[in-house]
């Protein structure tokens, strides 16, 4: 969190490739080293690729394009294009709809607590977003 903070704030400030495309890929890459390093360190080592199945594969390659790519590129764009206690909220939202998924694809309960909880956030983010609407001349 704290480096997804800081980086979110300095690419307000630093020079950044004008295609968010560009962008994503050298931050992509730069963490995939990162990770490749920490992972070698660690002790981590590959499995067999042959064990994973066909739906984990797809599901791989879904959360690569979407949930990756497509998703962090928008999230640059935004940073060039928004102010960021405005893109910022995303991750409040997320959980919120995370829940609110798992409630109808796998009708996890909805409690009275986490309903609320919910609202809150929603509210909270109603809040920022109402804040930073540009006010009638």
């Amino acid at each position: 969190s704290l480096s997804w903070s800081v980086g979110s704030f300095m690419s307000q400030r630093m020079a950044m490739p004008a295609n968010p495309f560009v962008a994503t890929v050298w931050e992509m890459l730069a963490a995939a080293i990162a990770l490749l390093v920490i992972g070698t360190v660690s002790g981590e080592r590959l499995g067999d690729f042959g064990d994973a199945s066909t739906s984990s594969w797809i599901a791989l390659g879904y959360l690569v394009v979407f949930g990756s790519i497509v998703a962090y590129s928008a999230y640059v764009w935004l940073l060039q294009n928004a102010p960021l206690s405005l893109v910022s909220t995303y991750a409040y939202v997320n959980p919120v709809v995370a829940v609110l998924l798992g409630a109808l694809i796998l009708a996890e309960p909805l409690t009275g607590a986490i309903v609320t909880g919910g609202a809150i956030v929603v509210l909270g983010v109603a809040l920022v977003v109402r804040a930073e609407r540009p006010r009638p001349a």
